[in-house]
């Protein structure tokens, strides 16, 4: 179940995201993505009603607050400067 509309909308940008940059995706309950394959390989990130939680193999793991200004510019910036994933550009 959704948990809210904003919620929704951040799932639905991101799930283009992943589409454009050729990362396969799971969408799990409509609240979990799981990239399955590409150059983001292994990212999971869960959303709550207020948070992204974002999991990146055993260790890394980090929690955003999506109730601002929450975009998939702003989420890439961030796991790039928390070596999460390498930049990505689209194209």
């Amino acid at each position: 179940m959704i948990i809210s509309l904003l919620t929704y909308r951040h799932i639905k940008n991101l799930c283009s995201f992943f589409k454009r940059t050729r990362n396969s995706f799971k969408l799990i309950n409509n609240e979990r993505i799981v990239i399955i394959s590409g150059s983001m390989r292994g990212l999971v990130l869960y959303f709550d009603r207020d948070a992204c939680e974002i999991k990146n193999g055993e260790t890394d793991f980090i929690s955003i607050d999506i109730t601002r200004d929450f975009s998939v510019d702003m989420l890439m910036r961030i796991l790039v400067n928390h070596n999460m994933i390498t930049p990505v550009f689209e194209g």
